[in-house]
């Protein structure tokens, strides 16, 4: 996976990029905050459950990403380009 610039000059990944990489790699399912934080701390990244939320809020705001109560639970799913 490609990393920006930014990312390139800290030398650590932003986990933004990482969240919205890992959903649209994987944009036939949807996930719960909990199930994200498994797969950050996966790639070596621990974040909480507030910063997770954090990240989902701000890509729903640029609609990156779609969330849903399914169950009682929230998921999150990458949104598909217009026309898909």
């Amino acid at each position: 996976m490609p990393i920006n610039r930014s990312e390139f000059e800290k030398g650590e990944l932003d986990p933004s990029f990482l969240l919205e990489e890992f959903l649209r790699s994987n944009s036939d399912s949807a996930y719960t905050v909990e199930e994200l934080i498994v797969e950050l701390a996966s790639k070596r990244m621990a974040l909480t459950a507030e910063e997770v939320q954090n990240i989902l809020s701000s890509l729903e705001t640029r609609e990156r990403v779609r969330a849903k109560a399914v169950r009682d639970m929230v998921y999150y799913i990458y949104r598909l380009p217009q026309g898909r």
